[in-house]
């Protein structure tokens, strides 16, 4: 057992990070941000990236707290806050669905925000029972409450806002996860040992939740005898990318990656969120098309419209499991972004045999955007966060600073949406997030390997694939 003092070592990390944080705000000419105002922050918008320092400062200092936090609390007090945990979401999900955002703008002051009885009016709920959520959710940091009755937005609230993020994450994703996640501990659990250690579609958590062996994606699938539904999904994956497309965008060389090339298709693509982004951000790339299923045409449709970009970003009908319509057509960067890791292992090397069909006798590459998940490890080793930070001063292209001691070689609560989201993936799906060596070991079985893991400020990494051989 290490005799380092590990509050010593984290409240050295935080303090160091948190100084450094500072100085990049200042670098950049911006105040600091503050929980007593109504107003967002610029660093709160989903399009703002953060240089590398800030981002790992950022980090580091989230990271360094949640340790602290595992410290100091009762495990006793966290059991029964965990226990808890669904009150959050459910009431995050209402002030969504009742517009609490555009409502606290209403009030004549919007810094001392309105009163609950006029809020209560305007979104006809019960004034008692809303008082106790609103409330709630200050505590939980979404709205702050000026004075006794009076609540306001926070930075937090405003993705809530109709069409921002986490009002589309809410609304689009929680009846899957929320109704689902109920279901786990059954399905791991059932009497039925076949259906506990099963692998494939029709066996999960979701099938217990809906009574139904139809499998969530697929022919005869939910998302197929429902095109609302795989409407609704694509509008969630697109709202999940605000937290990963900037990195991606930003981090790994496009432009260079796409010279020469025909296009770059998004091989299950869903709404086009990614495309749009990439079209937007490399003027230069004239072509882009978004494979999907027929049922997403629509929804991806109306998005790229809204873009402007419509004469650049195209969407087209594809099954990933049957042949590539591109095959030998031309040279493309085909990428899979956030699409393996829905599927078993199985699944997944026959998504990519087809791609790999397309990569032989061209000059077409395969780029996979998804997290590769590393050991939940740390240790009492590693340069002190002033001296892991001190080497980004100044950086323009992002590296994952080296851990300073106690800190996962993750950066902890910073990657636990690609842990969740590896949880939703095992109740829908049986599929999770990849690790580097599962994912090595399914690209093997298409006839691929991986040539270049680009790391990403976001909860992805860009893994560049190329031919076996």
């Amino acid at each position: 057992m290490s005799t380092t003092s590990e509050i010593s070592c984290l409240l050295e990390t935080l303090t160091s990070s948190i100084d450094a944080f500072r100085a990049e705000l200042t670098n950049q000419q911006l105040p600091e941000p503050s929980l007593c105002t109504s107003k967002p922050h610029p660093i709160d918008d989903p399009s703002y990236v953060p240089s590398p320092r800030m981002y790992e400062a950022r980090r580091l200092a989230v990271s360094s707290l949640n340790q602290l936090k595992l410290l100091l609390e009762s495990p006793v007090d966290a059991a029964l806050g965990i226990s808890m945990r669904s009150a959050e979401i459910q009431s995050v999900r209402l002030a969504a669905e009742i517009h609490l955002p555009e409502v606290l703008d209403t009030a004549s002051d919007t810094e001392e925000g309105e009163h609950i009885e006029a809020i209560a009016e305007k979104t006809e709920t019960d004034e008692r029972k809303l008082e106790g959520i609103v409330r709630f959710l200050v505590k939980t940091g979404w709205f702050r409450e000026t004075k006794a009755g009076y609540f306001a937005n926070n930075r937090r609230s405003h993705t809530l806002r109709t069409g921002q993020p986490g009002y589309l994450v809410f609304r689009n994703f929680n009846d899957y996860c929320y109704n689902v996640h109920g279901k786990l501990t059954e399905a791991m659990t059932h009497p039925d040992k076949s259906f506990r250690m099963a692998r494939d579609l029709t066996r999960t958590a979701w099938n217990l939740h809906i009574g139904k062996d139809m499998p969530f994606f697929g022919p005869n699938g939910w998302t197929e005898k429902y095109p609302e539904e795989a409407q609704k999904f694509a509008l969630g994956m697109g709202a999940m990318g605000a937290a990963s497309d900037r990195g991606v965008i930003q981090d790994f060389l496009w432009a260079d990656v796409a010279k020469d090339k025909d296009a770059v298709i998004d091989v299950g693509g869903g709404q086009g969120t990614l495309s749009c982004s990439l079209a937007a951000a490399y003027p230069e790339i004239k072509s882009f098309v978004v494979q999907d299923l027929p049922a997403v045409r629509q929804p991806a449709e109306s998005y790229i419209a809204s873009k402007g970009l419509s004469d650049r970003v195209k969407f087209e009908e594809q099954d990933f499991f049957q042949a590539n319509r591109r095959k030998g057509t031309g040279n493309y960067v085909f990428i899979l972004q956030k699409v393996l890791h829905d599927w078993s292992e199985e699944d997944g090397a026959e998504i990519l045999r087809r791609i790999a069909e397309c990569l032989a006798d061209s000059k077409s590459t395969l780029l996979i955007i998804d997290p590769l998940l590393s050991p939940a490890t740390f240790s009492a080793e590693g340069p002190s966060a002033r001296d892991s930070l001190a080497t980004l001063e100044g950086a323009n292209h992002y590296q994952p600073a080296p851990p300073p001691p106690f800190i996962p070689q993750d950066a902890g609560d910073n990657w636990l949406i690609p842990h969740t989201v590896s949880i939703c993936l095992i109740a829908i799906y049986n599929a999770s997030e990849h690790t580097h060596s599962s994912m090595a070991g399914m690209l093997e079985a298409a006839g691929m390997q991986i040539k270049k893991v680009t790391a990403t400020r976001g909860y992805v990494q860009v893994t560049e694939v190329e031919l076996l051989g």
